[in-house]
């Protein structure tokens, strides 16, 4: 059903309405011929600019085709009106002549397409169809912000995850992603901002300026936090001088910058980039970059130097590792391996006494087990049973020498041998 004035709009706000819009009667004309095609359910109502705000309000539209009117800062207008009332609809500008400016412009103020508006039937069609689709992915999103939001998961104002979940997001994230190295920066307003400082503001310039893979969450005391993934502080940087950029030229944000490592957890990641945030605030600076400092315990055990060998502080040494090294790499390799071995069951456990990976078949059973029997070593066993299983063998290495990437490599190689030998 084709609509071509604003009579008789009353009761159709649930129906699948599209409205264009143009200042040209002879081009609505040739628009809605061009747009036949389109679901026998959707509504196509042509308007002129100035009845646009009012069909708009009436018909609460999927999709809005905006033509080019002579005077752009007219168009460029109406689309930033059309986002304020109805921010869900999907806003196809149609233009006369291809004009970068004026199409970016157009962008920045909430359109989500353009085409020309000469363009054939079928591709109009398409690009309708298309952002149509968007329309459903965009209320489903919509309504899954909206559930976080009431159980307090992502804030309501900012969008970004709130403080109380936000540890558990990022330990999540750096859990998942075990071989990860990045950059963390926490933002915070100087002490001559705070008394007019705007959360949403920062909010919208931080959305601005980040990827949409990197991490954003509130934190307390008007804090925000971001976590930019295979970034490294250089780049972290950049972003800061963006996001400082976009909310003011006179310096108004200060961060503290920290590059985290591989199997780092959010806690003492935290902790960093919040003391470099504390000499940022108390400096001209306007940020700072928190130093990576050498970690003394592995080289500690490495030392030539006479120490006095004492068993406790070797088993605390076992135990760090087991809790920051050896569980979490033997978790993530068996959340990948479950889905890639056929037929193959992958267990893993982690205790004080033993740390067992484990790849069982009908054909092969092969244990890869790590013991520690005090002191500064540890040993390692790999143990196959089956027919035509590879030779067992038995490894001592220093607790030094346990670091993420030689286990996943031993890990590795072990269920390698085990694929050759059930193949």
């Amino acid at each position: 059903m084709y609509q071509k004035t604003l009579a008789s709009l009353k009761d159709m706000k649930d129906k699948n309405n599209i409205v264009i819009i143009s200042e040209n009667e002879e081009q609505l004309k040739v628009l809605l011929e061009k747009v036949i095609l389109l679901r026998q359910s959707d509504n196509v109502v042509a308007v002129q600019y100035s009845d646009a705000e009012d069909a708009i309000s009436k018909l609460n539209p999927q999709a809005i085709l905006v033509c080019e009117n002579v005077d752009q800062n007219l168009t460029l207008e109406l689309i930033s009106n059309i986002k304020k009332m109805n921010k869900i609809c999907s806003i196809i500008l149609l233009t006369s002549n291809y004009d970068q400016d004026f199409i970016l412009s157009a962008y920045d103020l909430g359109a989500d397409d353009f085409c020309s508006v000469n363009a054939e039937s079928f591709e109009l069609v398409i690009r309708v169809i298309r952002n149509l689709k968007n329309i459903s992915v965009k209320k489903v999103l919509a309504q899954s912000k909206k559930l976080l939001s009431q159980n307090m998961i992502i804030d309501e104002i900012t969008g970004f995850y709130g403080y109380k979940y936000a540890a558990e997001v990022y330990d999540s994230h750096l859990a998942k992603n075990l071989e990860e190295t990045g950059t963390f920066m926490i933002l915070s307003p100087s002490e001559d901002e705070k008394k007019r400082f705007s959360v949403e503001k920062l909010a919208k310039c931080i959305k601005s300026s980040v990827r949409f893979n990197d991490i954003s969450a509130l934190g307390r005391a008007a804090r925000f936090y971001i976590m930019l993934p295979n970034s490294d502080k250089n780049g972290a940087i950049k972003v800061f001088e963006k996001i400082s950029a976009l909310y003011s030229s006179n310096n108004l944000i200060k961060a503290g910058v920290y590059e985290y490592k591989a199997a780092e957890d959010f806690k003492h990641i935290e902790k960093n980039t919040l003391n470099a945030l504390s000499e940022a605030m108390l400096s001209d600076d306007a940020y700072r970059v928190a130093e990576t400092k050498k970690e003394t315990l592995d080289s500690w055990l490495d030392s030539d130097e006479e120490t006095p060998k004492d068993f406790k502080i070797f088993k605390q040494v076992f135990n760090k590792k087991v809790e920051k090294v050896i569980a979490p790499v033997f978790y993530r390799l068996q959340q990948i391996y479950e889905d890639k071995l056929y037929n193959t069951k992958v267990n893993q456990y982690v205790n004080e006494d033993e740390c067992v990976f484990h790849l069982k078949n009908s054909n092969q059973d092969s244990k890869l087990k790590i013991v520690y029997p005090g002191f500064s070593k540890i040993i390692l066993y790999i143990v196959h049973e089956g027919l035509d299983s590879p030779e067992n063998s038995e490894k001592t290495l220093p607790l030094s020498k346990i670091t993420q990437d030689e286990l996943v490599k031993i890990v590795e190689d072990f269920i390698k041998d085990f694929i050759l030998a059930t193949a």
